[in-house]
């Protein structure tokens, strides 16, 4: 987004290799709060690290905002401070100092990646290396610091969360800010921070990555694994975001149906002659899949299409957008479960991942492309959606096979993993194999690059 930032230079750690790899964070919850935060804004950042997060909203907000950052790692504290120098950006206060529920002292464990410092007992230090910090509360911040508002607050404190939590009583009942937290304590999802925040007058939302709109967190449901971040708000902040069109709290009544609903508010345009028949693969299968499909309407297929294309259409409220889409992903759902022929698992794939749904949407591109390469072949003969949005807009250039292939591969790429800094060089093969099909861009070129420079003998 424009920002410079100091980190390491070092391809083994997470921050530099990520932000390389990626022009920025791997997070898409960081293009949401990018989103919601407006100028003049008061935002903290507890576990600020190199201050990706930091670094934006400073940008956001503005010299009439204000963000305050706490970073207790001396060494990744003095790269944030450079960074804020670089930048100019005056409206940034960094603390450096540990958040917990008890002002004191304590010892921070050393990680090579910095993401991973963590607080620990005095007692539990051994042989690790570590760092004496300063330790404060929320509550006592909010004194020191006489905070005037607060609209935002993020918490990503490697299993500090709850303690934190715990030492901003006084906090939590004087403001009234949209909080982010992390969610995934390693393999697990740590639904303490829900239970303490719910006990407190908050709801809790997810992202809808494709619409950057928030929707509701249903904690008796197996989370994505792939979900790393969760919002918490208490009714006058949901309030805010619903005027703003961030989120996407409404319940449709138990008759709706995915028929009823696109009947209410599908136009023409929506259908698959229209939305994918404009597209440059969709031009050039349009007369086959005119043939396929015929003159119907209303049958499953049609209709999960017609919903995903209302998904796009900006022009609808919001509501209804994030209605068709998840409408649209379980139709898709269906039709892959009775026949995930042709290409409809990447349709799915395409629905999924847009809803949030990475980890289903990363099966079914596997599964897809497992179904090609037993076939030896592409079925194309019924519309679909590509997988990603980038190649709704790249030509076939008369390979519609190796288009179709390119598309699925690099889907898997992007989606099934957080970065190729993960994948410890064994997606090299798949990344040469783009290259080598001819419809790679800057992005797959850059990640073999990097993946070369790190594993060298691979």
């Amino acid at each position: 987004d424009g920002i410079r930032i100091a980190v390491p230079d070092s391809l083994n750690l997470i921050t530099p290799y990520v932000l390389v790899e990626q022009e920025d964070w791997f997070e898409d919850e960081i293009r949401f709060v990018r989103a919601v935060l407006q100028a003049g804004d008061v935002a903290i950042d507890i576990g600020a690290n190199y201050g990706v997060y930091t670094l934006s909203m400073a940008r956001v907000v503005g010299p009439t905002g204000a963000v305050y950052a706490f970073e207790p790692a001396s060494k990744t504290a003095g790269f944030l401070r450079d960074s804020i120098a670089a930048n100019g950006y005056t409206q940034v206060v960094l603390d450096q100092k540990a958040l917990s529920s008890q002002p004191g002292s304590l010892p921070l464990t050393l990680h090579e990646n910095s993401e991973l410092n963590s607080l620990t007992s005095a007692g539990a230090v051994g042989g690790a290396d570590v760092e004496w910090v300063e330790v404060s509360t929320l509550d006592a911040c909010m004194a020191r610091l006489e905070w005037s508002k607060v609209d935002f607050l993020k918490i990503d404190a490697e299993g500090e969360e709850l303690r934190i939590l715990q030492g901003a009583a006084t906090f939590l009942a004087t403001y009234s800010p949209l909080i982010e937290f992390e969610i995934r304590a390693g393999a697990t999802f740590n639904l303490d921070m829900v239970s303490e925040l719910e006990g407190r007058g908050f709801r809790f939302f997810r992202l809808v990555p494709s619409l950057n709109v928030l929707v509701p967190f249903d904690r008796t449901v197996a989370p994505d694994p792939f979900l790393l971040n969760v919002f918490a708000a208490k009714e006058d902040c949901v309030d805010r975001l619903r005027s703003a069109h961030r989120v996407v709290d409404e319940i449709l009544p138990a008759t709706e149906t995915a028929a009823t609903f696109a009947a209410r508010w599908a136009q023409p345009s929506h259908r698959w002659t229209a939305t994918l028949g404009s597209l440059p693969y969709g031009q050039a299968l349009l007369p086959e899949w005119s043939r396929a499909m015929g003159p119907k309407e209303g049958d499953e297929l049609d209709l999960a299409l017609t919903l995903y294309g209302m998904n796009l259409d900006v022009n609808l409220p919001m509501n209804v957008r994030v209605h068709a889409l998840r409408y649209s992903l379980e139709l898709f759902d269906r039709l892959c479960l009775s026949d995930a022929s042709r290409l409809r698992e990447a349709s799915y794939a395409r629905a999924a991942l847009d809803y949030g749904e990475r980890s289903r949407g990363v099966a079914r591109l596997v599964s897809c492309l497992n179904r090609m390469q037993q076939a030896q072949e592409v079925d194309l003969s019924e519309p679909f959606l590509a997988p990603t949005a980038r190649f709704d807009q790249v030509l076939p250039q008369g390979q519609l096979s190796n288009w179709a292939a390119s598309a699925l591969l690099e889907a898997v790429e992007l989606s099934g993993a957080y970065s190729s800094f993960y994948t410890a060089g064994e997606n090299r093969q798949r990344l040469e194999f783009l290259v080598q099909l001819g419809f790679a861009d800057a992005r797959i070129e850059r990640r073999l690059q990097l993946v070369r420079a790190r594993f060298p003998a691979t």
